[in-house]
């Protein structure tokens, strides 16, 4: 009953909101123009019928949305009269709260953009001061206000909550959810209006040849749009980024931010993106460059096509390789400083094992392809090809190759290295990535061996060979050599592992053998199993962490064990796990 009130009342809360939030700032909007023409001669000359109708939607959306959302919310309020511990700690109410933080957020980022836009406007001269009083400030600017005034009262109650019950559990989730979000979407932005300012500054200092840029309205407009990008971005990615920071730096209280896995995930997707676009970028260069070296008459032609997006290549190669350095470091930083849990771990080897399967591909591709095309030019040479053929495929596997090859072999090593760790190379991550191997590879000897197999029968039925059918046997060939050498490799990787774990089973059951042997039996110097009682001594900072680690412990101990918690003075415990004699 206590949960279907409260997925109501926040529930519709929520909804209602919106619908006053929208309501006021139309409203606001309304009233900012009625001043400006009063004190301004109008530009548009605005009906009284489209006045009406304006002020008679927004006063409507606002007094259904504040009456549905006072008194929704009042009960609300209420119940935390009632029973303050308990309704702060809801998981409903967190999920109202960081609701309206996250989509607030959301709104305030658009419409801080949208002003600094209108702002830059102004200076660069695209819009006049009238033009923008009138008709370009006063929408961003009153949701800013409305918006900006309801999302500060929610973060200060988020304060309060946090302040009068300690935060765990899936309220610190929540919370998590909402920080990091808001910091992806501010990175974001910041990253890419970066690298695009960069390429337009790029492209106005270095024009190309016989292109005439328009360097009015239209560049000014367009720099303008991507200053309002990188400046709204970098506010919002420091403050939430800022905040976050400053939560992992506290050592005591309860579900620390150090320990959140959830960090991890946004740290480690925050580096595989920036990852993945460097080298996409950097690729494209060097497929340009080998291409160019390739066929040499084609280098001035194929440098002048990339010269239109080399600002844009070199500007995202510079702009995600410093995101990509950063995060890597606040990881190394951030590993050192606080113990890695298991759970902190596996998103590490997840996001490891997914980088080497994605760098293991592109290899594996380039090479079979280098393969094919050498073999088919050393089988078939007098065959003719299309102009430039084996230039334009060796272009592109080589890429991929010098590509392919540091990114799966730079974090495979790196995992290697732990292996020594029984619980990493048992880690399911691992698991999958050396079955999806195995099972990639033997599918590719499989479908090699079945076209293999198809084209032999199509001749030995009477079917003519032709020179199509040479180099799809020499592709499938190719393919099927450097399946079975990267097969051949995860296999032993695999029986490696297997080895290790063989070996780990024979030690635990030595060791087992080992402490039974030199417990004394029962009636001779020890009591019976029966009356054994083990003893786990916590010295806990807080009492709200001592709850909070008996919590896990009754979760995680087998049904029927009870877990029982007293709380003694240091010296009591001492003489408790004084040995005896």
């Amino acid at each position: 009953m206590i949960v279907a009130r409260r997925v109501y009342q926040y529930g519709i809360a929520f909804a209602a909101i919106w619908m006053l939030v929208n309501g006021l700032a139309g409203l606001l909007e309304v009233l900012f123009e009625g001043v400006v023409e009063a004190l301004l001669p109008p530009l548009i000359s605005l009906g009284s019928s489209e006045l009406a109708d304006r002020v008679s939607l927004y006063g409507a959306l606002t007094g259904i949305g504040l009456i549905t959302w006072v008194i929704h919310w009042g009960l609300a309020l209420r119940a935390v009269t009632r029973d303050p511990v308990a309704e702060r700690r809801s998981g409903i109410r967190k999920l109202y709260l960081y609701g309206v933080l996250v989509v607030g957020g959301l709104i305030l980022t658009y419409e801080i953009r949208r002003l600094v836009f209108d702002l830059l406007g102004v200076v660069f001269g695209t819009v006049t001061g009238t033009a923008f009083l009138y008709g370009e400030v006063t929408e961003p600017l009153a949701m800013l206000l409305v918006m900006g005034m309801f999302w500060i009262y929610h973060l200060r109650l988020a304060g309060r909550d946090r302040l009068a019950v300690p935060e765990v559990g899936a309220g610190a989730t929540l919370r998590r959810w909402c920080v990091y979000l808001l910091a992806l979407v501010g990175l974001l932005m910041l990253l890419f209006g970066t690298s695009n300012l960069l390429a337009r500054l790029v492209e106005v200092a270095m024009p190309r040849a016989g292109v005439q840029l328009d360097t009015g309205r239209w560049l000014a407009t367009d720099v303008a749009g991507r200053v309002a990008s990188l400046l709204t971005g970098l506010l919002v990615w420091a403050t939430a980024w800022t905040w976050s920071t400053r939560q992992f730096r506290q050592i005591g209280g309860a579900d620390l931010e150090r320990e959140s896995t959830l960090r991890k995930v946004y740290l480690y997707f925050v580096l595989f993106f920036s990852i993945s676009w460097t080298v996409w970028n950097i690729g494209q260069v060097l497929y340009v460059l080998v291409r160019s070296l390739l066929i040499p008459s084609q280098a001035g032609e194929l440098w002048s096509t990339a010269q239109r997006e080399l600002g844009d290549t070199l500007a995202h190669v510079v702009t995600f390789g410093i995101a990509w350095a950063y995060h890597a470091t606040v990881i190394t930083r951030e590993s050192a400083a606080a113990p890695e849990r298991h759970r902190q771990a596996a998103i590490r080897w997840i996001y490891g094992y997914l980088v080497a399967v994605v760098g293991a591909l592109m290899f594996g591709s380039g090479l079979s392809g280098t393969i094919a095309t050498l073999l088919d030019l050393l089988v078939r040479p007098g065959i003719p090809h299309a102009e430039h053929w084996w230039q334009e495929r060796l272009s592109l596997y080589a890429t991929l190759i010098v590509v392919g090859l540091p990114v799966w072999l730079l974090p495979w090593l790196r995992l290697q290295r732990e292996v020594v760790a029984a619980v990493a190379r048992r880690s399911l991550a691992r698991r999958i990535y050396l079955f999806l191997a195995l099972g990639m590879t033997v599918l590719t000897l499989l479908g090699t061996g079945a076209f293999t197999l198809y084209q032999l029968l199509r001749v030995a039925l009477g079917e003519t060979w032709t020179a199509s059918n040479t180099s799809n046997l020499l592709e499938a060939a190719s393919a099927a050599a450097v399946a079975g050498l990267l097969l051949a490799y995860h296999l032993r990787v695999f029986q490696h592992d297997a080895a290790l774990a063989r070996q780990d089973e024979e030690a635990e059951a030595a060791e087992a053998t080992r402490l039974a042997a030199a417990a004394p039996a029962p009636g001779i110097g020890a009591p019976a199993d029966a009356d054994t009682v083990t003893l786990l001594v916590v010295r806990a900072a807080t009492a709200e962490q001592a709850a909070e680690l008996r919590a896990q412990l009754v979760a995680a101990v087998p049904a029927g064990i009870p877990v029982e918690t007293v709380r003694l003075p240091a010296a009591e415990a001492a003489r408790l796990l004084r040995p005896p004699g």
